[in-house]
């Protein structure tokens, strides 16, 4: 297969039993001929640090949020990080760098993160962050997601549900996919996707 010379960012976005490992490792499979360098990424970059970050089996389990402060400083670092990572790597060729969640999941799942700060200003401090070329939100019919993973409650699904489909509908660059569905399809719409991304470069 030809290679592609571009360097592609994505991002799945979610709840917990969306589909997002399903997808991303069959994506990952899809292109690895395609690209030089496929790289994983969850939530954030680590730069020079080895990648410690872990899934949750219980993200609301007795979570203490910060303070403001402290929730000022979080977002603040995760916005030099991002931007550093964004430097040097949207510079090389030939990669897919593949998010698995991105920064904007702090004005959905704020209790995961302990974060507290107002939408109004956490907005204002997302709009400085580097975007993916891609989002690629997720949905699927909260039973079907219950069964996959049930980790929180189904109002709480309910409502992350809706925030990411109303977070799709704002970004222009987004796909909204339903995962209940035909996964051969979804796999189909994200690589026509990556590949106009890549002839638009």
């Amino acid at each position: 297969m030809k290679q592609l010379n571009s360097t592609i960012v994505i991002s799945f976005m979610g709840v917990d039993g969306s589909g997002k490992s399903t997808l991303i490792n069959l994506i990952t499979k899809k292109f690895k001929k395609k690209f030089k360098k496929i790289k994983y990424v969850h939530l954030r970059p680590y730069l020079f640090l080895i990648d410690k970050s872990t899934t949750e089996k219980n993200p609301h389990y007795r979570k203490k949020p910060n303070t403001q402060f402290e929730s000022l400083l979080k977002i603040l670092m995760w916005l030099i990080i991002y931007r550093i990572f964004f430097f040097f790597k949207i510079r090389k060729n030939n990669q897919l760098i593949i998010f698995d969640r991105y920064a904007h999941d702090l004005l959905i799942d704020k209790i995961r993160y302990r974060f507290n700060l107002p939408d109004k200003i956490t907005k204002f401090i997302l709009s400085l962050f580097p975007e993916p070329h891609l989002w690629i939100i997720l949905k699927a019919p909260i039973k079907l997601i219950e069964k996959r993973k049930k980790e929180l409650s189904t109002n709480e699904l309910k409502r992350q549900m809706k925030l990411y489909i109303n977070f799709s509908n704002i970004k222009k660059n987004s796909l909204l996919l339903n995962t209940g569905k035909n996964i051969t399809n979804n796999i189909a719409l994200i690589k026509k996707k990556i590949i106009v991304l890549y002839h638009n470069d």
